[in-house]
């Protein structure tokens, strides 16, 4: 294997061979020399720069062809030609051949090698750059089993470390990358990629799908068997159907089309809403169709997980988009992105969004076309530098390839009118009188973890300063008072926290359907704003007392001086 060093001139030398030999910029004269012979391509005279890229990485092997089908899947970092292009990326690996094969399933301990070697299909169903995946039997059930590539690990762990020296290399000499965090992005890229070379993390996501979903009428889950799965074997129950694009043979099966497009699209939308944990890559090769219109659902290598803080900016930029109100939708928007740009400018993305939805708002929400609305999202995050962390990213991807899907089976296919009783059944969860008490409950456990925590605090501060860890000088009656004012501080803005708590919930139970909740209103009201009461007492009285005080000690001092 290449050492480090000579992989990053490789890198180099197929990078200024397809024209992106603006990397060469920042090296060391002696390491820029060998490479400076390379006749650079000119990418308008032969392909287009897309191109070029997509060849440069199919050339560099499959970490850089992982790297270029992750980054198709975030239109919010690349150009939209960028992305269609890298989508296209072909794994060139070869297959494994059979007798490394069997002497790689021999190596795992805890497999079930022998079964599984007396009845493996020696041509592989599925080849890729990480493993390849054999049909084969095991304690008479047909599984497949996916076999790690031997020596993919070392191979892709060095080539992290050049990918990182590479972003740190371009960040600095490339003033256009900067407020893209490169070494960031790079750092997200060989988190997943590492999750990736370890099926044990897939069977794992698989398992829980398979729990979560336990039960449910319309979609099929393979099972994992443990027995013969490792970190470098994963072996699964096997899925066969139809392929959900073969619209021959589910016409064929009596299967209807249109019905197909709302369950899948109602697994998908119970993934995101009600467990927040879902398939990250829907892509047709993954779905397979049974004649009574079940789905079976398979490779769980790409899998998000959404917080309900998340599906709430979700649920709020949507509302926003489809009243026209683009000070809510900016408001959801800002809250999925990764972080806000520190020379944000709030008044032009407002009007930028406007523009957006302007043409989404005019028509009724049926009419509204996610793909469309989403690109023009990605789009606008684009222009003012906002980026969208992993998840988000695979959240946007996995709709717009189940809108995709749902318009194959059915032109007339309506993805907002599924969506939309999903996202009202999670609004109506996060205002009920269960969901409000948790969050108070929350800010009590907060509250008296903070005050349990304060004692230790305090002394650990008491320690550093005797210590001599801080350059203060302070005597002990004058420490007194700023601790004093610190912890009541603290309690006024506890207290403030529990007070916007309330309004909030409040605010939210007024809101909602009077019907829903029916004799909690006049309790909930009443115990709401006496809590109001009494904290908003509790903060004047608080703020009120120290001037109160310093007054009185003032005219007191005045008097004395009088006498």
């Amino acid at each position: 294997m290449l050492s480090r060093r000579e992989r990053l001139f490789q890198i180099l030398e197929v990078l200024s061979q397809h024209g992106f030999g603006f990397v060469l910029a920042g090296l060391k004269p002696e390491w820029r020399a060998p490479l400076e012979r390379v006749r650079l391509v000119d990418p308008d005279k032969l392909r287009p720069q897309p191109v070029h890229l997509r060849l440069a990485l199919e050339e560099l092997g499959p970490t850089f062809v992982k790297l270029g089908q992750l980054a198709s899947t975030r239109p919010d970092l690349l150009p939209q030609e960028y992305a269609r292009e890298l989508a296209r990326l072909q794994d060139s690996s070869p297959p494994i051949p059979p007798d490394r094969i069997r002497e790689l399933l021999e190596q795992e301990p805890d497999t079930a090698a022998e079964e599984i070697l007396r009845h493996i299909d020696p041509v592989p169903l599925a080849t890729g750059s990480i493993g390849q995946a054999h049909t084969a039997v095991y304690d008479g059930m047909d599984v497949v089993v996916k076999i790690r590539r031997p020596g993919i690990v070392d191979t892709v762990n060095r080539d992290l470390e050049v990918l990182r020296e590479l972003a740190v290399l371009i960040t600095r000499y490339w003033p256009g990358v900067g407020d893209q965090d490169l070494t960031g992005l790079v750092d997200q890229f060989a988190a997943s990629m590492r999750d990736e070379l370890d099926y044990l993390a897939e069977a794992r996501s698989t398992e829980r799908m398979r729990e979560l979903f336990a039960g449910h009428p319309s979609l099929i889950v393979p099972a994992v068997v443990w027995q013969a799965t490792s970190s470098r074997v994963l072996t699964t129950e096997r899925m066969s159907g139809m392929k959900i694009t073969d619209h021959t043979a589910l016409d064929a099966a009596g299967v209807d089309r249109h019905q197909l497009a709302v369950t899948a699209t109602e697994i998908l939308c119970q993934m995101i809403f009600v467990h927040g944990f879902f398939h990250a890559d829907p892509h047709p090769g993954n779905l397979f169709i049974h004649s009574d219109g079940s789905i079976a659902m398979i490779d769980f290598g790409m899998v998000g997980s959404l917080s309900e803080e998340f599906r709430d900016a979700l649920v709020t930029m949507l509302v926003g988009v489809s009243q026209g109100n683009a000070r809510r939708a900016t408001t959801g928007l800002l809250k999925l992105t990764d972080r806000a740009s520190e020379n944000l400018d709030r008044a032009a993305l407002d009007r930028d969004v406007e523009s957006m939805i302007r043409s989404h708002a005019d028509r009724p929400l049926a009419e509204v076309r996610m793909a469309a609305l989403l690109s023009d999202l990605v789009a606008c995050l684009r222009r003012h530098r906002l980026r969208l962390p992993r998840d988000s990213a695979l959240f946007l991807r996995m709709v717009i390839t189940a809108e995709s899907i749902g318009k194959g089976l059915d032109p007339d296919f309506d993805l907002i009118s599924v969506i939309r009783p999903f996202a009202r059944q999670f609004v109506l969860r996060r205002v009920s009188p269960e969901a409000l008490l948790h969050r108070v409950r929350g800010l009590v456990e907060e509250a008296v973890q903070l005050g349990q925590d304060s004692p230790d605090v305090i002394r650990r501060i008491m320690s550093v300063l005797e210590n001599g860890g801080f350059d203060v000088h302070l005597r002990a009656d004058e420490l007194e008072p700023l601790l004093n004012r610190g912890e009541r501080i603290g309690h006024q803005v506890i207290a403030g926290a529990v007070i916007a708590a309330t309004i909030n919930g409040m605010s939210h139970v007024v809101a909602s359907e009077p019907q829903r909740y029916g004799r909690f209103h006049v309790p909930l009201m009443i115990g709401g704003t006496g809590t109001v009461g009494v904290l908003s007492a509790y903060l004047a009285a608080s703020t009120a007392t120290p001037r109160v005080r310093r007054v009185v000690s003032s005219l007191r001092e005045r008097r004395r001086r009088t006498r």
